[in-house]
């Protein structure tokens, strides 16, 4: 009994003093912080800074200036930019063009070429033989002579005449790469055979090779024609025995 009357003592003095705390006890909130940036005093730019330089910018004149700074570049490539006049070339400038090389190569091409038209080895209007030959005469016992004839340098419509004892015996015979052959006969004792240069072509002088031989093959005369004029004459004479 007396424990039960001690439990529900404790039990009474417990509730009261929950009961004032309740009651007793205000929430007091916390105020924020002040988050408000204490102000900073402003300093005056500093003075002795060096002075910056800009170059001037200018509007550019398309039509007259080649940059926007209003100067021109020297020409230092191929072609001509932003000359003083404001002149732009496409013309191609050969910075070799005074060394020592290009002086003599023109002189050696020329002399070059002037040597393979001496030599029959090219054509060229500047430089013709009119000179006639006379070959000499040849003896034979055949019945024919055989002629061969082509352009030995370029196909440019060379052409021959031949005439035989002074009488026209092929007119203007067409001198083609490839070897062509005509056939003369031969009276007893003299044959004069006149070659005779009928066109020079469009490239310069006639330039005929020219074999004759009998009927047994044997060769009469082998010539190589360097750049004979219109009209020029090589002449054999041919005895048949």
């Amino acid at each position: 009994m007396k424990k039960f009357i001690f439990l529900i003592s404790i039990f009474s003095i417990t509730s009261n003093a929950f009961g004032q705390f309740d009651s007793n006890v205000k929430f007091k909130s916390i105020p924020p912080a002040n988050t408000k940036p204490k102000s900073k005093k402003e300093l005056p730019p500093p003075t002795d800074l060096p002075k910056l330089v800009l170059p001037k910018i200018v509007t550019p004149n398309i039509l007259k200036e080649t940059n926007i700074f209003g100067t021109k570049p020297k020409p230092n490539a191929a072609f001509e930019f932003g000359t003083p006049e404001n002149h732009f070339s496409m013309t191609l400038k050969n910075k070799f063009e005074h060394k020592m090389g290009d002086v003599y190569q023109a002189n050696m091409a020329k002399d070059l070429s002037k040597t393979m038209i001496r030599e029959g080895l090219k054509e060229d209007s500047s430089f013709l033989d009119r000179k006639d030959r006379d070959l000499g005469e040849f003896r034979t016992k055949s019945d024919f002579l055989y002629i061969s004839y082509r352009d030995y340098i370029q196909i440019d419509g060379d052409l021959i005449t031949i005439y035989v004892n002074d009488k026209l015996f092929r007119s203007q015979l067409y001198l083609y790469s490839q070897m062509d052959q005509i056939k003369i006969p031969l009276v007893l004792g003299i044959n004069k055979v006149e070659l005779v240069v009928a066109s020079t072509g469009t490239s310069g002088g006639n330039t005929a090779e020219i074999h004759a031989v009998d009927d047994t093959g044997k060769a009469i005369t082998d010539e190589y024609w360097n750049n004979l004029a219109l009209g020029t004459k090589i002449k054999l004479i041919v005895i048949k025995e």
